[in-house]
């Protein structure tokens, strides 16, 4: 399961063709449209579970969910993108369409995703979370790897022949009423038994296969070299020059302010020695790495709840 963010607009920059020596040549499309979340998610053996569609507002109309693919959901959100709570209401839409019996869900590990009522509902109709690790996504997700790598080119390609074959608006404002006639031939084209078993091969997944990805391509990046900063008027480093000068001197207190500026603090010089305060190890985050998503992942809520408890008793 993945989700997939759409403008109302074109999405890519677009060839035009125009007369040699014109000197205004565009497009008309809306620069900043309203942004849209499409929810999706595929089965290894290539069947499509019907989308999400979450669009911006507060009020649902009717014609919102007409000519979208068969059996779709659409839902009102503040900002036209994902929440936990849409998550817990996606579960029990992916539970009328999975196969029967315990189902593992693959999906990465988005802030939203992690919460304990996510957990909860998955359990109430047999399905197994499995997290992936932050940063992977885009190797290890077949849906990015194979369905939303063509998505933007398709939509771009879909709305333009639509602006052709409907030129009595020339604002060419796509809205949620007419979403589905650009929507709806796009997900026929992305979501189908090619892709869908190009990304699961790709990634390794189904069949399984450890060599899928080749290990460069989480190899850390390469470091840069970094030259000893050297002050504007002399090019003997700083450090060198603070040594010489004597203790007490006006000159050395102007440039130990220098190196201990704020600045300094902020971009440190491989020359320069600066304390450091030593913090309590930090709890590492539940998508660190890739693993089922159980409860005692997210602590006791009991427990949570006698602390908080705790804590009010102590203020007052």
């Amino acid at each position: 399961m993945d989700e997939k963010g759409v403008h109302l607009t074109l999405h890519l920059q677009q060839h035009v063709l125009s007369k040699k020596g014109a000197k205004c040549v565009h497009i008309v499309s809306h620069e900043h449209a309203e942004n849209v979340t499409v929810v999706a998610c595929t089965i290894a053996i290539g069947n499509v579970i019907p989308p999400m569609v979450l669009f911006k507002g507060v009020r649902y109309r009717k014609s919102f969910k007409a000519g979208l693919p068969h059996c779709s959901r659409v839902l009102m959100t503040t900002k036209g993108s994902i929440k936990g709570e849409i998550i817990v209401k996606w579960i029990e839409h992916f539970a009328q369409y999975k196969p029967p019996g315990p189902t593992l869900l693959i999906m990465d590990g988005a802030k939203c995703h992690l919460d304990i009522s996510i957990v909860d509902k998955a359990e109430e109709h047999e399905i197994t979370l499995f997290c992936l690790p932050s940063n992977t996504t885009y190797e290890l997700q077949p849906l990015d790897k194979a369905i939303f790598h063509s998505f933007e080119h398709y939509w771009d390609q879909q709305l333009l022949h639509f602006w052709e074959h409907n030129p009595e608006d020339p604002d060419r404002k796509l809205t949620k009423d007419i979403f589905s006639e650009v929507f709806t031939p796009l997900w026929g084209k992305c979501m189908n038994l090619s892709n869908i078993s190009s990304g699961f091969r790709a990634t390794g997944i189904y069949p399984f296969d450890r060599t899928a990805i080749p290990e460069e391509a989480f190899a850390p990046s390469s470091v840069t070299h970094r030259e000893e900063e050297h002050d504007v008027e002399d090019n003997t480093p700083l450090s060198e020059r603070l040594a010489a000068l004597s203790p007490g001197s006006r000159d050395s207190a102007k440039m130990k302010d220098k190196i201990n500026s704020p600045f300094q603090e902020l971009m440190q010089s491989p020359c320069m020695k600066i304390k450091k305060t030593i913090s309590a190890p930090r709890k590492q985050a539940i998508n660190y790495r890739a693993q089922k998503l159980t409860r005692n992942l997210f602590g006791d809520p009991t427990q949570i709840h006698d602390n908080i408890n705790q804590r009010e008793d102590e203020v007052n």
